[in-house]
């Protein structure tokens, strides 16, 4: 959007404000302010895959050639829910640091120290934020933010936080298939067969765990995803439509415009 566009919007909707009592005012402006700053914080993607855009490879083609995604602009409401995903990720990774204080057998593992210990040469430690580490798989030239890793009862095990509202939670009794490609990206590229779910009800805060071990199928088919991608990334053809992607990905989509154009 032009910049000299979005001062006009803002000059109308200032108008619109001076008509209304104080406190609605505020709130407008409150949930403007809200918008802008994400739409000021609001970054491209790396041109790198991310394990949780795997449920579709035109997503990924369209990361990996660094195609401009759609122009959006941020809703108040989806910021409040994001930053309230973060919180609760937060506190539940604090209670987990406690459980050994607690006298249960439970220790959270430092990730980069974890990478370093399992000598997993192909991980690069990009960052770390709270107590999420950033991770590029150097072979794979894929990125993303882990969780944590645990170790449980002697036992080591990838831990991935999903928030998600009543409805969705309610009805939940495993892991989520849409998540399937994600957590098969974490064992594949941590070394570890298992991923602990941990599902957070964000209205209520009730939480439902969920043990999720891929196939050596399903890490054999998310390789060849990539590999299959990276053909198509060298030729630069765009990748047919996939007719088996889960309405939630195209939904979120950040590039629903150009996979229209492209048919």
């Amino acid at each position: 959007m032009a910049r000299s566009t979005l001062k006009n919007i803002c000059r109308l909707i200032d108008v619109a404000n001076e008509k209304l009592p104080p406190e609605q005012s505020f709130l407008a402006d409150l949930k403007r302010s809200i918008e802008m700053t994400e739409d000021k914080n609001a970054h491209k993607p790396s041109q790198t895959y991310k394990p949780s855009s795997m449920n579709c490879i035109r997503n990924m083609y369209y990361q990996i050639m660094g195609a401009e995604p759609d122009p959006s602009r941020s809703s108040y409401c989806m910021v409040n829910i994001c930053n309230a995903g973060t919180d609760i990720h937060i506190r539940v990774q604090r209670a987990i640091t406690e459980m050994q204080a607690n006298g249960m057998d439970c220790e959270y593992i430092n990730v980069a120290d974890f990478v370093e210990s399992r000598h997993l040469d192909h991980l690069e430690v990009l960052s770390k934020c709270g107590m999420e580490t950033k991770l590029h798989h150097k072979s794979l030239n894929m990125t993303f933010m882990c969780d944590g890793i645990i170790r449980y009862k002697n036992h080591y095990y990838i831990l991935e936080v999903k928030t998600e509202a009543s409805f969705k939670w309610n009805a939940r009794t495993g892991v989520d298939p849409s998540h399937y490609k994600q957590g098969t990206a974490y064992s594949v590229s941590l070394e570890l067969p298992e991923v602990l779910f941990l599902y957070v009800n964000r209205d209520v805060l009730d939480m439902k765990a969920y043990l999720f071990v891929p196939t050596d199928e399903m890490k054999e088919d998310l390789v060849g995803t990539i590999e299959e991608c990276d053909g198509y990334v060298k030729r630069m053809i765009c990748p047919p439509k996939p007719d088996n992607v889960p309405k939630k990905s195209c939904e979120y989509c950040a590039y629903k415009n150009l996979c229209k154009q492209e048919g």
